[in-house]
């Protein structure tokens, strides 16, 4: 009889149930599609830690690839520490907080609103501070999320910011490209748990080592960021995110044996560039693990996940094949991915 499911391997099953439960509140969405397009903003700055910071920069790259809207990262010690004053007029301020709790996330969200931002709120809990700092409130849907990793919070936070921009632009990114996702990763999460049980080699580099890589470009280095930070918190490896563009630099210098690298593969362009970085990890004696689409299928250990997703949406993908992998890697360790050491649900930052 097999071990019983870690809280982080049935949160992960809950996804596609989430996102179907957001697509399901489109009045919402809708609603704050309308204010957006009154207000027309000049700008967009999404505060957000942690986690949500990597949906951040999925919004990025989303939001300026199919807006149009230059976008950056709030910096909340401006706000909270430095006292600095802002001019918010003609900007849409994103925040986005799990817990909706983090007092510098707050603070920020009052502050534009107060200065004349368009202020936006996602959260997974109802009757949040962020929620009331904020013009509008989207939900995740998620529900209560017990291990201490996020899983579904922060695909969840992708599929809310796809959901919006969809809204915004529908010839862009269409509804039914969005209603097709909870299919897609179930269909990912089948694939990936087959690919797990013929894995062991992939994920015992990983298990087995005490330092990692983890690349990617576009909208998916929102991706390496985020898995990055899962080998970190649920594995213990010192894992290095990179854009593919900045790994051709200096850092390349950090491949070599002993030290395995995961790379985020689109279809497409990008997939080239990630295969170039591969290639030079490889060349320099570490081992490659590649998460991609059906292109990753030429390489035999690679996780080549079925479906024909827009590189848009295919972050949500990705996170649910990755954490999979990370979860697997974390179990093989003989660590607790649930609970790691040190480390609590909700961080509150100032």
């Amino acid at each position: 009889m097999g071990a019983e499911p870690t809280l982080m391997r049935r949160e992960i099953g809950e996804i596609p149930a989430t996102v179907e439960r957001i697509l399901a509140g489109s009045a919402d969405i809708d609603a704050v599609a309308t204010a957006v397009r009154r207000f027309q903003p000049r700008w967009v700055t999404i505060a957000a830690r942690g986690t949500s910071d990597h949906a951040a920069v999925y919004a990025q790259y989303l939001i300026e690839h199919q807006l149009g809207i230059p976008t950056g990262l709030a910096k909340p010690s401006v706000t909270t520490i430095y006292e600095g004053q802002l001019d918010w007029q003609g900007v849409l301020v994103l925040a986005i907080s799990q817990s909706g709790r983090s007092p510098d996330i707050v603070a920020v969200t009052a502050a534009a609103r107060k200065g004349g931002a368009l202020t936006v709120a996602i959260t997974n809990e109802d009757d949040t501070p962020l929620a009331a700092a904020a013009d509008l409130a989207l939900r995740c849907h998620a529900g209560p999320e017990l291990a201490v990793p996020a899983t579904k919070t922060y695909v969840a936070d992708l599929a809310v910011l796809a959901a919006v921009v969809g809204a915004l632009r529908p010839d862009r990114l269409p509804r039914g490209e969005l209603e097709g996702m909870p299919a897609s990763l179930r269909a990912v999460e089948a694939a990936t748990d087959a690919w797990l049980d013929g894995a062991a080699a992939q994920l015992d580099a990983f298990a087995s080592a005490d330092r990692a890589l983890v690349v990617s470009r576009g909208y998916n280095l929102a991706t390496a960021l985020e898995l990055s930070l899962k080998l970190k918190e649920t594995c213990g490896l010192f894992a290095e995110p990179y854009s593919t563009a900045d790994f051709a630099h200096g850092p390349l210098i950090l491949a070599g044996p002993g030290v395995p690298a995961l790379g985020i593969r689109p279809d497409g362009a990008v997939g080239a560039l990630v295969d170039q970085a591969m290639d030079t990890i490889e060349g320099r004696g570490g081992s490659a693990l590649r998460i991609g689409g059906r292109e990753a299928s030429r390489w035999r250990d690679a996780l080549a996940l079925p479906g024909d997703l827009p590189e848009t949406l295919s972050p949500l993908a990705f996170a649910v094949a990755g954490q999979l992998v990370v979860e697997s890697v974390a179990r093989r360790r003989g660590l607790d991915p649930d609970a790691p050491p040190g480390l609590n649900k909700v961080t509150l930052t100032r």
